[in-house]
């Protein structure tokens, strides 16, 4: 008598009904790993914005009152005038004496879309004179690629990366959709930190602030304001590297995060069902078979060992297949459509891959129920008829 019972015998000689269990999983993994690609493409694109591009760039816009300015206490509009503008330039001058900032610009400024497979962001970029355009070009480490440096009013140069977000190319405008005929595109940049650049055109733009042109270790503006006896409030507003990364950990990881765990538990739960209800049938009809093995002298754990290998074997092929066919489809995703419309993504997801691992486990897991209970009733060949 052989030592164990094979469980080739069985996936060789019923062919058919192991494939198709083996191709549900499959394609169930992939369908799996494919949400969690697209997803997260969104979160690695974002990144761009909400960590390098605050590294190099603060911008804010202070109250008055911030500036230690009471509009109201002045007896005219041109004192008022006056002292906001010794305020501003007061400010402007602290600041650049701070270690870690290199300039400061109060300025216009002009907002980008940039639109990820779920979602958007927005995010601005100063209107600069054409002196000023390439220190700040420096600062961002950015070069230019294609076209020319801006020459005259409502010139834009943009990164290479929202030039295929956003389907514009260099003497086109500048996301006509949203700004009108009103920017023009004269030059593409390359830059680690989401680069864009341009000179006003007249009042055209999305708001005042003051840029401050900084190095990472002093990109958070709280601390470099609290230093010059600055205090902002509830009506100021901070764009700095900490407020960006609050914003994505709010606006984007955790809500990615969420709907990724929520996707995989609804899909655990039909996929457990559905194998659970095909896996009761598929003992039921193997109930002869096993009464005979424990007829001829093999124990019941010797079945139950044939069980799981055979499940072993199922599941496993099933993982392989699934991560060739998730590789094949990731690549083709990749290149016809995150390449072309300027999104970031990469193939190997390990926290991800582990969750959809611990779910094909707790299926298996759920599997021990049907399959005791069959082991139980596995009787000897003179009870088979009953």
């Amino acid at each position: 008598m052989k030592s164990h019972l094979s469980a080739w015998k069985y996936v060789r000689n019923n062919k058919r009904q192991v494939w198709v269990m083996i191709i549900a999983l499959s394609l169930t993994f992939m369908t799996m790993y494919l949400i969690n690609f697209m997803l997260l493409t969104t979160k690695e694109s974002f990144k761009g914005v909400f960590f390098g591009l605050p590294k190099r760039m603060a911008m804010m816009k202070l109250d008055w009152k911030t500036l230690g300015v009471d509009p109201d206490a002045y007896g005219s509009d041109e004192e008022a005038s006056e002292a906001m503008q010794e305020a501003r330039e007061k400010l402007i001058r602290d600041l650049k004496a701070r270690e870690g900032i290199r300039e400061v610009y109060y300025t216009q400024t002009l907002s980008f879309q940039y639109a990820g497979l779920i979602g958007e962001i927005w995010a601005d970029f100063p209107l600069l004179s054409q002196e000023q355009i390439p220190e700040y070009l420096d600062h961002m480490e950015a070069r230019l690629t294609e076209g020319r440096l801006p020459a005259g009013d409502g010139e834009i140069l943009v990164d290479s990366t929202l030039m295929k977000n956003q389907s514009m190319e260099v003497g086109g405008w500048f996301m006509e959709k949203t700004w009108g005929k009103t920017f023009r595109v004269v030059g593409v940049l390359e830059s680690d930190h989401f680069t864009c650049v341009g000179t006003p055109q007249g009042y055209a733009n999305s708001g005042w602030y003051y840029v401050v042109l900084c190095d990472p270790d002093h990109a958070e503006m709280g601390p470099e304001l609290e230093a010059l006896g600055i205090h902002p409030t509830q009506y100021d507003t901070i764009n700095d590297v900490k407020e960006w990364a609050e914003m994505y950990r709010k606006n984007v990881a955790d809500v990615m995060d969420g709907a990724l765990l929520g996707i995989l538990l609804v899909v655990t739960v039909f996929l457990a069902i559905s194998i659970i209800v095909a896996y009761i049938s598929f003992l039921r009809n193997r109930t002869n078979e096993y009464c005979l093995y424990t007829s001829i002298g093999f124990s019941r754990s010797d079945v139950y060992s044939m069980i799981m290998r055979e499940i072993g074997i199922i599941f496993g092929i099933s993982l392989l297949l699934g991560a060739v066919f998730s590789a094949m489809a990731m690549v083709i995703m990749g290149q016809c459509m995150m390449k072309p419309l300027g999104l970031i993504y990469r193939y190997i997801y390990p926290e991800h891959l582990l969750r959809i691992l611990t779910a094909f486990v707790a299926i298996v897991a759920l599997l021990q129920l049907p399959i005791l209970v069959t082991i139980h009733r596995i009787r000897t060949i003179d009870k088979m008829e009953e």
